[in-house]
């Protein structure tokens, strides 16, 4: 075998035999659309006597919670949603919200991802203070 050999191979493709197989395309998984809520909608939703009221779900920091809170939410600070999922019920309809929705918008996701029914409250709690929202420090 000649040095022209050596580069041929050198340079050639695999036979079929030697390449490597080819892996399956998996599919994208599809992206969860997270319902939002505004706050005006809410606030109705919350003033409604029909005993269907949602379940608030607060995933800010502690910091952030001693500043104001809408009352009647729980607090579950959003890096320990995935350790306390047990503590939320299934059937509840759950609400959730930060400060101005971004972090609210993905809990809400892993909420739906995981069984759960969960919207995000549009533009947080600063969207719920701007419209006139029951606030407690």
């Amino acid at each position: 075998m000649g040095i022209l050999d050596s580069v041929k191979r050198a340079f050639s493709k695999p036979a079929a035999a030697e390449r490597p197989a080819a892996r399956p395309i998996r599919p994208e998984p599809a992206e969860i659309k997270v319902p939002e809520v505004a706050a005006a909608e809410l606030m109705a939703e919350l003033h409604a006597k029909n005993g269907n009221a949602p379940l608030l779900l607060d995933c800010r920091e502690p910091y952030e919670r001693r500043q104001s809170y809408i009352p009647n939410s729980t607090h579950i600070v959003m890096r320990e949603i995935p350790a306390r999922l047990g503590e939320l019920a299934r059937e509840a309809d759950i609400v959730v919200y930060c400060a101005h929705g971004n972090r609210s918008y993905g809990v809400a996701g892993y909420l739906l991802e995981n069984g759960y029914r969960a919207r995000s409250l549009r533009g947080g709690i600063a969207a719920w203070q701007a419209q006139g929202g029951q606030t407690t420090r």
